[in-house]
């Protein structure tokens, strides 16, 4: 195993990287009572041109309309816009995996080496696949000046504040590709609560959420890989002194903790849950809204 620094992706990337993603996306689905009860019933190949689906128009959206939080401070859009970043990290040692679908690229051209590229952009289309991803999402701050009174390029479109690990596509995107056996009304209700809580407790505050963050099970989980990846927003987050938020599911919960997030306590509950035996299921399924307090650095 061979192993990238962080890749920042760009709309070149998607071709390369959504076959990938979307295995990534696949291999931790039904890992859990709730997904099991969500998307167990979907056969394996369906659910791979599913997920890729989703997973390109997924990031079609964002990387087209959002700008990048690498740019802040070096844009003329400043702290007034919505941002996001999408890294990844490639294993060198395996091969790129091919379309599940239909895509703009109908081949993938493969380089033999290609090292780490932590630095710039451009970097997702090469190298060997995809074993992990992260995406992050600057929210501004309510109280500074609008969007419009900023000026924006036609490479920089106005971006709108919204707010799962992301191990499933999100509700809005590609809900029409939804295969016939996924358990839709389960599907729907709860990537809607987990969203309403989020906004319900951060729609407000000036912060990054980490937006989702996977790595490829089993063969790469518990190899520091996630480490990796979350890590790289906290700098931001310091140097404008503000929090990073998230809603963590059981298995990240513990991840979340050693990395310095803390569940919040402000009397009103910070957790989410699900009855899956509304749902035809067992048990509770829950996830934690966490936070991480900005640390004081020297600017």
């Amino acid at each position: 195993m061979r192993l990238t620094d962080p890749i920042h992706l760009t709309p070149e990337d998607i071709d390369a990287v959504a076959p990938d993603i979307a295995s990534i996306r696949h291999s931790s689905l039904t890992t859990t009572p709730l997904g099991q009860l969500r998307y167990g019933r979907v056969p394996h190949a369906e659910a791979r041109r599913w997920l890729e689906s989703s997973t390109r128009i997924e990031l079609e959206s964002e990387l087209a309309r959002y700008p990048r939080i690498a740019s802040l401070g070096r844009d003329e859009l400043g702290q007034h816009v919505t941002r996001m970043e999408h890294l990844v990290i490639r294993d060198l040692d395996l091969e790129l995996l091919p379309p599940a679908c239909h895509s703009k690229s109908q081949s993938v051209e493969v380089s033999g080496g290609g090292g780490g590229g932590g630095g710039g952009g451009g970097g997702g289309g090469g190298g060997r696949r995809v074993v992990a991803f992260a995406e992050f999402m600057y929210h501004p701050s309510t109280q500074e000046p609008a969007t419009q009174s900023t000026h924006i390029s036609e490479d920089n479109p106005p971006a709108s504040s919204s707010t799962d690990d992301k191990t499933t596509p999100p509700t809005s995107l590609g809900l029409d590709l939804l295969p016939s056996s996924v358990h839709r009304e389960l599907h729907e209700h709860w990537d809607r609560t987990v969203e309403d809580a989020l906004s319900a407790r951060f729609g407000a505050m000036h912060c990054f959420e980490v937006r989702g963050i996977g790595t490829l099970a089993p063969s790469h989980l518990r190899k520091g890989i996630a480490s990796e990846l979350l890590p790289w927003i906290f700098p931001w987050a310091d140097r404008l002194g503000i929090p990073v938020v998230l809603a963590a599911t059981p298995a990240g919960y513990p991840f979340y903790l050693r990395h310095g997030f803390v569940e919040i306590d402000d009397g009103k509950g910070g957790s989410i849950e699900c009855d899956m035996a509304e749902w035809g299921g067992i048990g509770i399924h829950r996830h934690v809204l966490m936070i991480r307090w900005p640390k004081h650095t020297e600017l």
